[in-house]
């Protein structure tokens, strides 16, 4: 199953290289399809350990690319849609990454080289999401990490990912959800996070939410037969997301707000930055 939809059985593929001394194995797509996407031994000896561990079977194509990591498609072992972030150890904004992790106390006996930097973002991106899913925020619901390496539920089907909320054309949305509605729901999370888990996201945009459901809708026969699933916002990209004991806390909030603000205001909906932080600070 897994090779007929592009992907490769991880085990299978590293056992296949191991040969005798001085025998050389001809190359094939896994091989080219590792060094396309520059993974490096150490990030490939992760993934065996997930494999080990029975976490992941297979794995497939990217799905997002970033300057920080990509997002790969891959299947668990109960055939079960997952998402795979590898961060670039060698390519990775480090001095960015700093900004966000410096000044939060989780991490303030935190080495500076840039390999301990990157281990530590995807610590704290899993920590992020465990923490907002826990609390009943909707965002990828976080399975396990390990190095540069973090798994995560694949918001989408049938290895499509589901749209960032950017990406899909108001004409369109405005079809598919009342963007009052929608602007509620998003509020309502970053809400939760505020007063919950005392954390804000630190980098919320409409390029960091996608709307799980729209893939679905896209894939059903039509005419779809009853009701079609509901369409909801999701954060993604929780790496940025800080404690609201970090020193630029609020700085960060005020900018999650006021990205929103502009979003929606060319959809009709207007809102004030002062009105809305009064609603999630309450």
């Amino acid at each position: 199953m897994a090779e007929k939809e592009g992907l490769f059985e991880i085990e299978k593929w590293l056992s296949d290289r191991q040969l005798p001394k001085g025998k050389k194995r001809k190359k094939d797509y896994r091989d080219r399809k590792t060094e396309e996407y520059v993974f490096d031994v150490s990030t490939l000896e992760t993934l065996y350990k997930f494999v080990k561990k029975g976490l992941l079977l297979a794995l497939g194509g990217p799905i997002s690319r970033g300057k920080e990591s990509v997002i790969f498609h891959a299947l668990g072992p109960d055939d079960e849609e997952l998402a795979i972030k590898m961060y670039k150890i060698n390519t990775a904004n480090f001095h960015a990454m700093l900004e966000y992790i410096m000044g939060d106390p989780r991490f303030k006996h935190l080495k500076r080289d840039h390999r301990s930097v990157i281990f530590a973002w995807a610590r704290k991106e899993y920590s992020n999401l465990r923490r907002a899913f826990e609390l009943g925020v909707r965002v990828p619901k976080p399975i396990a990490y390990e190095r540069n390496v973090l798994i995560m539920e694949f918001i989408g089907q049938d290895g499509i990912a589901a749209p960032r909320l950017r990406d899909i054309p108001p004409e369109s949305l405005v079809e598919l959800i009342e963007i009052e509605e929608l602007f509620t729901s998003i509020v309502s999370a970053i809400t939760t996070l505020y007063h919950e888990g005392s954390m804000v996201h630190a980098d919320l945009s409409e390029f960091n939410i996608v709307m799980d459901g729209y893939v679905e809708r896209e894939l059903a026969p039509e005419p779809s037969a009853g009701t079609p699933g509901a369409i909801e916002p999701v954060l993604i990209d929780m790496g940025q997301a800080l404690l609201l004991d970090h020193p630029q806390a609020d700085e960060f909030l005020k900018r999650d707000v006021h990205n929103l603000t502009v979003y929606f205001s060319k959809l009709g909906l207007e809102r004030t930055d002062e009105e809305v932080l009064r609603l999630v600070r309450g």
